[in-house]
């Protein structure tokens, strides 16, 4: 990862579009209306916590275009920025462990992204991120693709990360912080990314999840992201590298893990690995 990739995961403000960051133009009607609403649920919150949603009810978001297919679900898999989505997942909406008023943490999200090795210092790998079902709680999960026997697994995304960064630093000799943004990371916090879990079914439903508003870049600004690798169908050579990544990770896992049984979650490593590889291979839509 270049020196800019690396500014970019510190302040990833600097390197959005113009439009991502603009809150001041006017809404479509659709748009004004779910403002309205959310805005309305905001103002029955008390003290601080009434500001914060009105905060993220307000706010319009700038997003990229993401292709859907004839039964209106999102075509997998998709590059937003520097991840690779593989997997949107389901909303978990009756239990208040799994959102909070910013995120939706969907039980099988999957996305991949580059980064460098835990093991070799000169090396960058593939990362798999995605979320299961624990008892109480989701689990975040990051597995390196030189490292598929040894998954780090956390109780938060940014604890996740930051465990890969301590060891990151550690072979490469550095002083820096290893404090990591587990939403970043794992591109919760990409409005693109964000806007498509809200579309999840059951997301309305999310008790303390507060609906955010978004509207789709202009093209100018679509063309830009395309041409910088950072929008739309993902490279070859990331795609062949992530269905490498899955595929070491299905032979190290139990075979009951290469099944998805979303009503047992919490008992898999992974929701669906065989699926997602067929999809990488075939650019087949991906399962909700």
């Amino acid at each position: 990862m270049s020196p800019r990739d690396e500014t970019r995961e510190t302040h990833p403000s600097m390197f959005r579009p113009a439009d991502e960051t603009q809150q001041t133009q006017t809404p479509p009607d659709d748009y004004a209306r779910n403002a309205s609403v959310s805005l309305e649920a905001a103002q029955r919150v008390p003290g601080k916590r009434r500001k914060r949603h009105h905060d993220i009810a307000s706010k319009i978001r700038s997003v990229q275009p993401v292709p859907r297919d004839k039964h209106g679900n999102y075509e997998m898999p998709v590059q937003v920025g520097i991840l690779v989505v593989l997997n949107l997942g389901r909303v978990v909406w009756n239990r208040d462990a799994f959102h909070n008023e910013r995120y939706i943490w969907p039980v099988g999200y999957t996305v991949q992204r580059e980064y460098y090795s835990m093991v070799d210092p000169h090396t960058d790998v593939i990362y798999t991120c995605w979320v299961s079902e624990g008892k109480d709680a989701p689990l975040f999960h990051v597995e390196a693709e030189d490292m598929p026997n040894a998954s780090i697994v956390a109780p938060t995304a940014t604890g996740a990360w930051t465990a890969v960064l301590r060891k990151v630093n550690q072979i490469r000799h550095r002083e820096h912080s290893n404090s990591a943004s587990g939403p970043d990371y794992f591109g919760f916090s990409h409005p693109t990314i964000a806007k498509m879990v809200q579309d999840l079914p059951d997301a309305d439903r999310c008790r303390t999840y507060v609906m955010q508003n978004f509207v789709e870049m202009k093209d100018r600004h679509v063309r830009g992201v395309v041409k910088k690798g950072r929008g739309g169908r993902p490279s070859v050579d990331m795609l062949n590298r992530g269905q490498r990544a899955l595929m070491a990770a299905s032979a190290s896992s139990p075979s009951s893990a290469r099944t998805a049984q979303p009503k047992e979650a919490g008992l898999v490593r992974r929701i669906s690995v065989a699926t997602l590889t067929n999809t990488i291979s075939a650019g087949e839509t991906s399962p909700s």
